[in-house]
């Protein structure tokens, strides 16, 4: 069987929630981490494309998900909250935070407090790789596929070319990056901090992808496009 690992593709998504028993008290400690990964054996694919897109959070090991995953490692904590549950009084929480800071799970043993329970959660898109093959599977497809400054200037080029009147301009007037965006998706000619390129006769051209709501490419400072100025 191959070895598959889940991982959230953002970071600051794995959340560990612990819940304490005292009693009738009920204390829970949700730990956020930078990072988390879970590992099942499994013939088949676990999760489909759709679940790993996942737009209402997943639980890790949960008796809906029949996956039977086993955490392999979370790390970089980088946020800690504690709360109240069942019975818990504000005395109780601050108590439990005090012993928490100083000792950990020893600290809130000593006060009698038992974690009994916890729960795995990935909030956001996920990673899937088959360990076996290599192969990755994303909640959050990204194009992988880097274009080349010639393949874009030869797919300028034949836009230009497939423009139906010759007497119109080219290409547009420069746009400030920084206050002007494009209104259709497309390839541009960019001009950037590291290349302080506004002109077209400079010989080596840069050019960027824009999807509609950002640039392929960091530092761009101004833009032009086809034929039509952006609204």
């Amino acid at each position: 069987m191959a070895i598959w690992k889940l991982s959230p593709q953002h970071k600051k998504s794995a959340v560990e929630k612990m819940f304490f028993y005292n009693g009738s008290k009920a204390i829970i400690v949700e730990q956020g981490w930078r990072w988390g990964t879970f590992t099942v054996e499994s013939d088949q694919r676990p999760l489909t494309d759709l679940e790993l897109v996942n737009e209402d959070g997943y639980e890790l090991g949960c008796i809906d998900n029949d996956e039977s995953w086993e955490l392999y490692e979370m790390t970089d904590g980088c946020w800690l909250d504690i709360d109240a549950l069942r019975d818990a009084t504000e005395e109780d929480v601050t108590a439990f935070e005090q012993a928490w800071e100083e000792d950990g799970y020893d600290g809130v043993e000593e006060l009698g407090w038992s974690n009994d329970d916890t729960e795995y959660y990935y909030y956001g898109p996920l990673e899937l790789i088959n360990e076996d093959t290599g192969q990755v599977f994303l909640g959050d497809a990204v194009e992988t596929q880097e274009q080349t400054e010639q393949q874009l200037l030869a797919e300028l080029d034949q836009l230009v070319a497939s423009m139906p009147d010759p007497d119109e301009p080219a290409v547009t007037d420069w746009f400030d990056a920084t206050t002007t965006c494009p209104d259709k998706i497309g390839i541009y000619q960019i001009g950037s901090q590291f290349t302080n390129n506004t002109s077209s006769n400079w010989p080596f051209p840069s050019y960027a992808n824009w999807d509609g709501k950002k640039w392929n490419v960091q530092d761009i400072v101004n833009w032009r496009g086809l034929a039509n100025k952006p609204k």
